[in-house]
């Protein structure tokens, strides 16, 4: 087996290990693992798409918070691919090599963390031009 083989892996969706609501509000500890380097907070329009794309070295995850997304997950390792429907307090890893599209059912606002800062001189982004 070679290394880009372990790479696959079948998309699942996340949801908050741990959360806690009282007089004062709430309190959701969304993810407890991981390289973060940046948190980006978002919001796109229902039939909207982002992503499209794959990276080599970047590791992300993508969390709703509010609406609807449908992900779809192509392995460039196998060329197997799985969608998944995301709602509110549900998210998803990507990891390298895997094209990730995610079209907006809802309007919707998201949480992303990626293992590395965008960097315009090393970008590490691949676009999908089959798709």
């Amino acid at each position: 087996m070679n290394n880009k083989s372990q790479l696959v892996t079948k998309p699942a969706a996340v949801k908050p290990s741990f959360s806690r609501k009282d007089d004062r509000g709430l309190f959701v500890e969304i993810v407890t693992e991981g390289p973060w380097e940046t948190v980006i907070h978002g919001t796109m329009k229902s039939q909207k798409k982002m992503g499209n794309h794959y990276h080599r070295e970047n590791k992300a995850f993508f969390f709703l918070t509010r609406g609807r997304a449908q992900v779809t997950v192509k392995h460039i390792v196998d060329g197997t691919s799985d969608e998944i429907v995301l709602g509110p307090g549900e998210g998803i890893y990507f990891l390298p090599f895997e094209i990730h599209t995610i079209t907006y059912l809802e309007d919707s606002d998201f949480i992303l963390l990626k293992s590395y800062r965008y960097n315009s001189q090393k970008p590490d982004i691949f676009i999908d031009h089959e798709s």
